[in-house]
């Protein structure tokens, strides 16, 4: 903890800082800025520089055009279009779906760096040397300059390196794109240790490096060592790259902590992947529950509505009930009432049979001889017998009605018929016997008739 709180207080310069720092120190006269479209804008200041003695290189034209237009100092720059390499021939040039990846490295071989990088395309393009390229005549002032900076912020910057040939010895500041660790798929001329080795044959030393958004890339700052250095800025060379080497163990332990972040964040991952699936575990019981508690829920209601349904049900057959017993009760008072007319017309027709035998008995004393009397006599005696039938005919209805009178809620259409019918058939034999009566005052009438006249006649 205190070893980082002493890092953190010597308050490193950043690139900014460090590249005012060097112009100060060793003033450009010349710049040449390759990549131009990739580039951190405060590396395009260059106001103590002749504006054409700076000089713009990208392998997209509308890139130049777009720095031409948003950048004040820019308008009389120098700007090539042109696709950099060791040697002058024909190369793939690859397109990225991040534009500043786009190059002479393929998109698949920096997918380790950048997860989601995807290729758009590629292009065979002609490649040449920084050096033809500044041997043209209007460039012919940046080739002869002393103190020239160049800046290459594009990958492989190696291959551009070696495309400048004697031209590095003019040169004072080199300020390029690194990879602090090689590529899994390991593209030549694109790690700091490349660079580092190359220049150290040219009297290039490495006097600072910083990262980038991502730490396994890096921007590297070269200083050709001329021997006319002082001696304090060796010592300040000496700091630095102390204070470098102690940067790099920081990082690394840095590295090391973000490893283990990493791994505990993946922990924490997975235990929240976990949760998550006894978050949608409990979840599906919870519906499961939810839909058990409302199915439970419509069932109450539904039972709640037959019960309530069967109470009205209940409830009109009670009514039913007591008005069937009510009916009943007026059916049995109207039978009782029948039963007594009944048991009447019985003794006023015993009484009737009674007054017809006697009346039979004197006629036949009086006229056994007479056959109408005779006739009328067993038309009347057969007719009472018919009579006395149906009589035996409703005292076995009636008898039936008493047997089915506790089922007078099934058959009430059908009692009430046969009450009609009965009604209708004692009427008729009301009516009968009446006729029967006058049919007997008749006889009576005759009998009486042909006893005077017999008693009348001679002899008798």
């Amino acid at each position: 903890m205190d070893e980082t709180r002493s890092a953190e207080s010597r308050q490193i310069p950043n690139q900014q800082q460090t590249a005012n720092l060097l112009q100060a120190l060793f003033p450009p006269q010349s710049a040449i800025l390759v990549g131009a479209s990739q580039s951190n804008p405060n590396r395009l200041d260059w106001q103590s520089i002749p504006p054409e003695n700076v000089l713009l290189i990208d392998a997209k034209q509308e890139a130049l055009a777009g720095i031409k237009q948003n950048v004040a100092l820019a308008s009389d720059w120098q700007m090539r279009n042109a696709v950099l390499a060791e040697s002058q021939g024909e190369a793939p040039f690859f397109s990225a779906s991040n534009p500043g990846e786009d190059g002479l490295v393929p998109p698949q071989k920096l997918v380790s760096l950048w997860a989601n990088l995807r290729p758009q395309g590629q292009r065979t393009c002609t490649t040449q040397t920084l050096q033809t390229l500044l041997s043209e005549p209007q460039l012919a002032p940046l080739a002869s300059a002393t103190n020239t900076w160049l800046v290459i912020d594009c990958l492989p910057a190696l291959r551009i390196l070696q495309g400048a040939g004697p031209l590095l010895k003019q040169w004072k500041v080199l300020w390029v794109r690194v990879l602090l660790a090689p590529l899994e798929d390991n593209e030549p001329g694109t790690t700091l240790a490349e660079i580092e080795h190359y220049l150290a044959d040219h009297d290039y030393r490495c006097i600072g490096c910083f990262e980038e958004n991502h730490p396994r890339i890096g921007q590297a700052i070269f200083l050709h060592d001329t021997g006319d250095l002082n001696t304090p800025l060796a010592a300040a060379y000496d700091v630095l790259n102390a204070e470098k080497l102690s940067l790099l163990g920081e990082r690394d332990a840095l590295l090391l902590d973000k490893s283990a972040l990493g791994a505990e964040r993946d922990t924490l991952r997975q235990e929240k992947s976990n949760l998550l699936a006894s978050c949608d575990t409990l979840g599906k019981e919870k519906a499961a529950l939810v839909a058990a508690r409302d199915e439970q829920t419509k069932l109450a209601n539904e039972r709640k509505a037959q019960i309530d349904a069967l109470s009205r049900e209940k409830a009109d057959l009670l009514a039913s009930r007591d008005a069937l017993i009510k009916e009943k009760t007026e059916l049995a008072a109207a039978r009782d009432a029948l039963a007594k007319e009944k048991t009447a017309l019985a003794a006023t027709r015993d009484e009737q049979a009674k007054l017809a035998n006697e009346r039979k008995a004197q006629l036949d004393a009086l006229a056994k001889g007479t056959a109408e009397l005779v006739a009328i006599r067993d038309a009347l005696v057969k007719e009472k017998t018919s009579l006395l039938a149906q009589l035996g005919e409703q005292t076995e209805k009636a008898n039936a009605l008493l047997l089915t009178r506790d089922n007078q809620t099934l058959i009430l259409s059908e009692r009430d018929n046969q009450i009609h019918q009965f009604e209708a058939e004692y009427s008729e034999n009301l009516a009968r016997l009446r006729l029967m009566q006058d049919e007997l005052v008749k006889g009576e009438a005759q009998i009486e008739l042909i006893k005077d006249l017999l008693l009348r006649e001679p002899g008798l």
